[in-house]
């Protein structure tokens, strides 16, 4: 196969990991939250729980996993981390015990660690060159539309087998497809960092200590905390404004295509001014989408239009946070240095809804909520302007 076709493939088996991935580790405890509680009578709020320290456990395992890239290569690392998340979900499915459960779930968050965004980012930066941000794009897409696709058929197959059987089919299908498809398509050559040992330890040290580095990610993290705060708690802010339940749940459906439509947008903005000026004008706009949200409560078309921009803001969001280190900091060494630098905003983002539930609760109002973030994502311009 020619070099040209090598790329075309890893591209379109990058995009098929993401989808699978997103669709089965991501998406399916808490689409199958509610029928677990059901059938084991655990508490409620143990489910969600779960899945929260599961997305901390994959904040955490970012920076190892982004070494492990650098040094072994996207195959690898997606290929076993697709192995594992698949295995993780088949314990969890299997076992009768909680503590068994939320270990299997904890797993799944390493896993996630190794085969999200973050993997897939560093191979396209490698593969495709820093100055082409529409291999990111395409791969963010098609991680977006999993939602879409895996909402309905697992909570079908919820309904048809039962929670335990569901996630077992769905482990059952993920592992061969997507560790296969890592291994016979992500093929491209990898060049691993030109320094080694202790020179490129105190390479990506030297950058993680910078202003510039420090600065930025702290505005994408207040942005981050922001944005999946109230994106994430926009159903209980719409029934406060006045919103039936399933009028609500077609604006919330709409964050979404939002996010779709933040990531088109993103890709002929993306080469425009300076990585400072990007940064800037990513967490300036995530302050004027939450103020939208905070202000807006009729007509129905303008609330769904504020959800459309916050979704938007939200999906570029993540293209920003990936070209934030590539625009400044080059490919050499790019997987280490992003999951240094994804650590704080990935935690912000996995603490998000739980924040504005925590936030919400004290104040007594969702919309309140969204003045409180709002004021937080002005504090991450500030704070933006300052690299």
């Amino acid at each position: 196969m020619t070099a040209r076709g090598r790329g075309r493939g890893a591209l379109a088996g990058l995009c098929l990991v993401e989808f699978l991935s997103w669709g089965v580790l991501y998406y399916t405890l808490p689409i199958a939250a509610t029928r677990i509680t059901g059938a084991t009578s655990w508490p409620a709020p143990v489910v969600p729980a779960v899945y929260t320290v599961s997305l901390l456990c994959a904040a955490a395992c970012g920076p190892w996993a982004g070494r492990l890239t650098d040094r072994y290569g996207p195959r690898a690392v997606i290929a076993a981390g697709a192995a594992a998340g698949a295995a993780a979900m088949g314990l969890s499915a299997a076992t009768p015990h909680l503590p068994v459960f939320v270990l299997a779930w904890m797993l799944a968050g390493a896993a996630q660690a190794c085969t999200l965004y973050p993997v897939a980012f560093a191979a396209a930066t490698q593969w495709f060159g820093t100055s082409r941000a529409w291999p990111l794009t395409v791969i963010t897409l098609a991680g977006g539309v999993s939602s879409t696709v895996f909402a309905p058929v697992t909570a079908a197959l919820v309904d048809s087998l039962g929670w335990r059987a569901a996630v077992a089919v769905l482990a059952a299908g993920y592992g061969p497809v997507a560790t296969g498809t890592a291994l016979a398509l992500l093929t491209p050559r990898w060049e691993r960092p030109r320094r080694t040992g202790a020179e490129h330890e105190e390479h990506v040290n030297g950058i993680a200590r910078s202003r510039e580095f420090r600065d930025t990610r702290l505005a994408l993290a207040l942005a981050a905390a922001g944005l999946y705060a109230v994106t994430l708690n926009m159903m209980p802010l719409l029934e406060e404004l006045g919103f039936g339940y399933a009028q609500a749940a077609a604006v919330f459906g709409l964050v979404g295509a939002g996010q779709l439509l933040g990531r088109l947008v993103f890709l002929p903005l993306s080469g425009r001014g300076t990585p400072r000026s990007r940064t800037v004008a990513q967490v300036t706009a995530t302050a004027l989408a939450l103020g939208l949200v905070t202000a807006v409560s009729a007509p129905a078309a303008l609330v769904a239009a504020a959800a459309v921009l916050a979704g938007a803001v939200r999906g570029s969001h993540t293209l920003s946070t990936a070209t934030a280190v590539s625009d400044r900091w080059g490919r050499d060494s790019y997987a280490t240095v992003f999951g240094r630098f994804n650590l704080l905003i990935a935690v912000a983002a996995a603490l998000g809804p739980a924040l504005g539930a925590l936030v919400a609760e004290g104040l007594g109002s969702y919309r309140a909520t969204a003045l409180v973030f709002t004021a937080t994502a002005l504090a991450a311009v500030a704070v933006a302007r300052r690299t």
